[in-house]
C-alpha cells in the first residue's frame, strides 16, 4: 500500500485548486496523488479511484445507489 504521507505528494492551496481544477484533476486521473491544504493546515489528498475503492464506496455507502 502506498503511503499518503509520502514526501512525493505535492500540496497546493485551496485557491490554487480553484484556479487550476481541470489541470490538477487531469494529473490525478493520470495516476498522481495530489494534495490540497487550507489556511488552517488541514490537508486532503486526491488519488485515482481503483476498482477496490469503487467497490467499497458502492457496497458500503447507501447514498451511492
Amino acid at each position: 500500500m502506498e503511503q499518503l504521507n509520502s514526501p512525493t505528494i505535492e500540496f497546493y492551496s485551496v485557491e490554487y485548486w480553484q484556479e487550476n481544477w481541470e489541470k490538477l484533476v487531469e494529473r490525478v486521473e493520470n495516476g498522481e496523488h495530489i494534495g490540497v491544504e487550507n489556511e488552517n493546515g488541514n490537508k486532503a489528498v486526491m488519488i485515482p479511484a481503483d476498482d477496490e475503492l469503487i467497490r467499497i464506496y458502492t457496497e458500503l455507502n447507501n447514498d451511492a445507489q
